[in-house]
């Protein structure tokens, strides 16, 4: 037949998915595979990695456990984005192209240099991995996406109490035997959901957040770390920068009185403690994530968001 009457060929578009306990074993598997097989002996890595005493650094922690990887970070700006001169002038250091960069999409977006970096990447033969742990749902709708292999944080988009994922793209990649379980063997299943509803209120929630967020009475109080949405952006949660006040401080008022914010990425790794960081320190020390999940309430925003201004003026 020179066109068949249906699709036969079962290999043609397949997922390579795996599941995990966590983000970090999937990022762990993915790694050693590629270094093992002699494909990477550097990792470039955003300068903006967070850790806390309890979980240690989801991103840090499965890289450094690997022998014979050398980690080169690369500079973050203070809205998040990456900079572009910095990471282009350490990979044209590089004497080999044994290596892969790790792109982080930050609560669910995308840097918007993402073409022109993914294509200098690739000109120079390294590997694309995305850190899609904030970013389940910008992967499925966004058509920014030339990695060559992604993962997932699954319970902080779900509720689900444990749960990650990784995906291979690359065909050279899905050779390996991954540790990950099958989508059948599996408990905490994303694709139980709708999808597609759970985006629509994660994107309706966030902005419903940023009209308040960029009202004229707070934009000296705090502002929001982001532009408006882009298409195919399905945000994790609504970060903002606090501008007066503790950011600390304000985070336990705000969950004491039933507003649950988080704040990601608040204490950076040490290697990322020094000058040359500076901005991502900055930021780590006043960086406040607002929720945009599936179950909230949105006719809150309004108190919670007035409720931040007065705990920010009260912290000064």
């Amino acid at each position: 037949m020179i066109i068949n009457k249906s699709a036969s060929e079962k290999g043609n578009y397949r997922l390579y998915d795996y599941y995990y306990d966590s983000a970090r074993e999937g990022m762990y598997d993915l790694l050693l595979n590629m270094t093992n097989d002699g494909l990477i002996k550097t990792v470039f890595v955003p300068g903006y990695v967070g850790w806390s005493p309890r979980e240690g650094s989801g991103i840090f922690d499965p890289i450094n456990k690997i022998d014979n990887v050398s980690v080169v970070y690369y500079l973050m700006n203070n809205n998040l984005n990456i900079d572009l001169n910095s990471l282009y002038e350490k990979i044209d250091r590089l004497d080999n192209d044994k290596f892969a960069v790790l792109i982080v999409n930050y609560f669910g977006f995308i840097d918007p240099n993402i073409e022109e970096i993914y294509s200098r990447i690739k000109e120079k033969n390294g590997w694309i991995i995305e850190d899609n742990a904030h970013g389940f749902f910008t992967s499925l709708y966004s058509k920014h996406s030339s990695a060559d292999a992604t993962f997932f944080s699954l319970h902080k988009m779900f509720p689900f109490s444990k749960g990650g994922s990784i995906k291979v793209i690359n065909d050279n990649l899905k050779k390996y035997s991954f540790e990950g379980k099958n989508v059948n063997e599996i408990d905490h299943n994303p694709w139980m959901y709708d999808i597609s509803k759970i985006a629509c209120i994660r994107k309706s929630n966030y902005e419903k957040i940023d009209k308040l967020v960029r009202s004229d009475k707070y934009i000296s109080l705090f502002e929001p770390l982001k532009d408006k949405l882009d298409d195919g952006i399905i945000p994790q949660t609504y970060p903002i920068r606090i501008q007066v006040g503790n950011r600390d401080k304000i985070y336990e008022m705000m969950n004491q009185s039933g507003y649950g914010v988080v704040s990601l990425y608040h204490t950076l790794i040490e290697p990322l403690r020094n000058s040359e960081h500076s901005d991502a320190l900055s930021l780590s020390k006043h960086i406040l994530n607002l929720p945009v999940h599936q179950d909230v309430n949105s006719n809150e925003y309004e108190n919670m968001v007035e409720l931040l201004a007065k705990y920010c003026i009260e912290t000064v």
